[in-house]
């Protein structure tokens, strides 16, 4: 009996010992190739484009950079081809309705409009912007944080196939909400870069861009061309390599993770100080 004892014993002894075998294995020559996979990314994405001939500067940036252009701005056309031609990734910057009432231009979604009236609107502005895979919102406080008008819009922004982009401006926001019912892909801006425009400011900010997308494996920030901001996105992503984070276009995203760019249990809420 005690024989047999001794003889599982030892079993167990090599099996046990067989297994620390493969832990070491797994650890040693399947770790690197997970954690290259997974490498931490930002998104970056320029609003407000077309309206200035400074704007043309932006083209200097990365490819990877996104270009979300207005629909009735002077150089909405031009640029648009531009970034078109570079291979860029382009959304539609749709203004829509704030609460302190600013004016939208000709294209912006107000709060009781019918459809059919968001829907003309919403197909306008896309004419002027053919290059658009997605949309993101310009202001839009108030009307983002009503429920039926951003049923309405995610409805044709699924008809069209494009993506969402809840830009975040108002802390009521339903937007993303209603595009992941309507089954929109959809995330949403973590980081404003260029709230308070100075480099201090911008440098606060750029490092927690960096220390989201390290801790939850990619983060979003939205950006404007003014020229201090060029200025200051020139000078940091030839930089960004060695931080161990990647700069991605924003359908880099929607392609490694089908129908949704990012759970919202993995999202983090980002301070709403931003334009309306």
């Amino acid at each position: 009996m005690l024989k047999i004892c001794l003889l599982k014993r030892t079993d167990r002894q090599l099996f046990d010992w067989f297994a620390l075998f493969l832990s070491v294995l797994f650890t040693l020559f399947c770790l690197p190739v997970t954690a290259a996979s997974v490498q931490p990314k930002i998104v970056l994405i320029l609003d407000d484009i077309g309206h200035r001939d400074s704007d043309h500067r932006a083209l200097d940036l990365p490819r990877e950079v996104t270009f979300s252009i207005l629909p009735d701005a002077p150089l909405t056309a031009e640029l648009s081809e531009l970034a078109h031609a570079q291979g860029r990734d382009i959304m539609l910057h749709m203004p829509m309705e704030s609460y302190d009432g600013q004016d939208m231009g000709p294209d912006g979604l107000k709060v009781g409009m019918y459809d059919r009236q968001m829907q003309r609107l919403f197909e306008q502005a896309l004419t002027k912007v053919p290059y658009a895979i997605g949309v993101n919102n310009h202001m839009g406080s108030r009307l983002t944080s009503l429920v039926g008008p951003m049923q309405s819009l995610m409805t044709m922004i699924k008809q069209r196939d494009l993506f969402f982009i809840d830009s975040r401006t108002s802390v009521n926001t339903v937007a993303e909400d209603a595009a992941q019912h309507a089954g929109v892909p959809t995330a949403r801006r973590h980081v404003f870069l260029d709230h308070v425009r100075t480099d201090e400011a911008m440098e606060k900010e750029y490092q927690r861009l960096l220390l989201l997308a390290k801790k939850q494996g990619v983060a979003v920030a939205i950006a404007h061309p003014h020229p201090s901001t060029l200025r200051f996105l020139r000078k940091k992503l030839p930089e960004l390599e060695t931080t161990g984070v990647r700069l991605a276009s924003v359908s880099d995203l929607f392609t490694s993770r089908p129908g949704t760019m990012m759970a919202k249990q993995n999202t983090v809420t980002a301070p709403l100080v931003a334009p309306n």
